[in-house]
């Protein structure tokens, strides 16, 4: 196992909320369904969690940044999180750790590009997420999410994040990767910041072979990295065993310069602590050279996010 306290960390894959003045339907809102308030299965995690709180979960560790993203914050309001979290780092109460800010735009909207422009009047905003997929317990519905790729709307949109110096953060399952990837290819200025492995979700063997060929399409662009992050996600009761062949391929198709350890945290403390991750991800790159685990842990993010 690794020594939490001797590997230096930026963690490019945090969500804060704060549940007592900021409206989060996903947390907030009880949804259909389910017995408890928020999204089915979200209750432990429905409840305030800021810097303090991610400093108590990574007690122990060498995290000197962050990079937060969009947190499914009121919709109708997508410059609102950007403007709260801003205050957050200018005040210090971001306990000194945002370093960047992947914020949330609707693509497919018209009105898109007023987003924008706002998000990147902030000085730490890096990235847009827009999420392609949807997370069901069906994994039939999984499928079943808008196909934005295939809008022309959301594709021309797309295109302005260049004009804003912005990149990409995608998280969708392997059947979006290759239209996903031929746009990367079209735009390659734009960066692509894959979420969580590519979100392997379909563990029989042609299912593998699926997220193996869209991460590797993904891969053949230089302007795609992956986050090695939120494995629980598609995994809930996911050990070091299970994610291992996952993590390693990942490394293996993107290579020791594109890849980022990310937590994911609050939202993978529903499947684990903060130390199991982290002493998952420590012990199965134990054979790596201190400068490879240095480069994936700390240094791409630094790099591939511009902190």
């Amino acid at each position: 196992m690794g020594d939490k306290s001797k590997q230096r960390i930026v963690d490019p894959h945090v969500h804060w909320w704060d549940l007592d003045n900021n409206y989060y339907p996903w947390l907030m809102d009880k949804q259909p369904g389910a017995e408890d308030s928020g999204l089915s299965g979200a209750g432990p995690i429905a409840k305030t969690y800021v810097a303090r709180h991610y400093l108590e979960d990574a007690a122990g560790y060498d995290i000197s940044a962050v990079v937060h993203i969009e947190a499914q914050w009121d919709p109708s309001d997508p410059l609102g999180e950007t403007s709260w979290l801003d205050d957050l780092a200018q005040s210090g109460d971001d306990e000194g750790l945002l370093a960047g800010l992947v914020g949330f735009a609707n693509l497919a909207n018209g009105n898109c590009e007023q987003f924008l422009e706002g998000h990147a009047a902030c000085g730490l905003m890096r990235s847009i997420r827009h999420m392609l997929n949807r997370i069901e317990n069906d994994p039939a519905k999984c499928w079943a999410a808008e196909d934005f790729t295939r809008n022309p709307a959301w594709i021309r949109n797309y295109g302005l994040l260049k004009k804003y110096n912005l990149g990409f953060d995608l998280m969708c399952f392997s059947n979006m990767m290759h239209r996903m990837a031929d746009l990367a290819h079209k735009h390659p200025d734009i960066m692509v910041y894959l979420e969580h492995a590519g979100m392997p979700h379909e563990f029989a063997k042609e299912g593998n072979e699926r997220w193996r060929a869209g991460m590797q399409a993904l891969a053949a662009n230089d302007n795609v990295v992956a986050k090695i992050s939120g494995l629980g996600t598609t995994m809930p009761k996911w050990n070091e065993a299970m994610i291992r062949p996952y993590v390693l391929e990942t490394i293996d198709i993107f290579g020791v310069d594109r890849v980022m350890f990310a937590s994911n945290f609050p939202t993978d403390k529903l499947f684990s602590s903060m130390d199991a991750i982290w002493q998952a991800f420590l012990s199965i790159t134990s054979a790596f050279s201190q400068d490879e685990r240095d480069k994936m842990f700390a240094d791409n993010a630094i790099k591939h996010y511009r902190l």
